[in-house]
């Protein structure tokens, strides 16, 4: 038996406070002009906040001082801009892809309720795959950890520099005799 030289890498630590900040372009750096609604999706942004169309805030606005704009999702959506891509694949999620389709649009229902720039941009089903493009890295994150949570598997996430953009990737094959969490 040979002796084997192990080798670890650390990742160079960084002084909290030190990083780069990124900023989101496509966020105003000034504010919007208060209170703005977007053109296409009917949020308000108010208080330097964006709300979803039937949030209190915004039912108790007066609807002819609200000023047109395109929210940043919106923006971002319409230059397919994404803040995060999703990739499911697997034997169990070309037998099970109704049920995690189901699951990742009732997440965007609810996500949207809390923050309406939180959003799919596009959801392309390639066969044997599903890659999601979301509007921020946070919804990104989020899918992942609800489809791993609803139906185990393996999950990966890789962050950019700044923390802006995350790509997630599930995986599970279909083992005869597991089941998931309502078969």
């Amino acid at each position: 038996m040979g002796h084997k030289n192990v080798v670890q890498h650390r990742a160079p630590q960084i002084k909290r406070g030190t990083e780069v900040k990124v900023k989101e372009s496509y966020l105003s750096s000034k504010g919007l002009s208060e209170p703005a609604k977007c053109e296409s999706c009917q949020s308000v942004y108010h208080h330097k906040q964006w709300y979803s169309k039937e949030h209190a805030v915004v039912l108790d606005l007066p609807k002819e001082k609200l000023k047109e704009t395109i929210c940043p999702s919106c923006r971002k959506t319409a230059d397919h801009f994404p803040g995060g891509i999703v990739k499911l694949n697997g034997d169990f999620l070309t037998i099970h892809k109704d049920q995690v389709l189901h699951l990742i649009r009732n997440l965007e229902v609810k996500s949207k309720e809390v923050n309406p720039l939180d959003g799919i941009i596009s959801l392309k089903d390639l066969g044997h795959s599903l890659e999601i493009h979301t509007t921020n890295e946070r919804f990104a994150q989020r899918i992942g950890r609800e489809v791993k949570r609803a139906f185990k598997g393996e999950i990966t996430y890789h962050w950019t520099a700044g923390d802006k953009f995350v790509r997630v990737d599930w995986h599970r094959e279909g083992k005869p005799g597991v089941k998931f969490k309502g078969e």
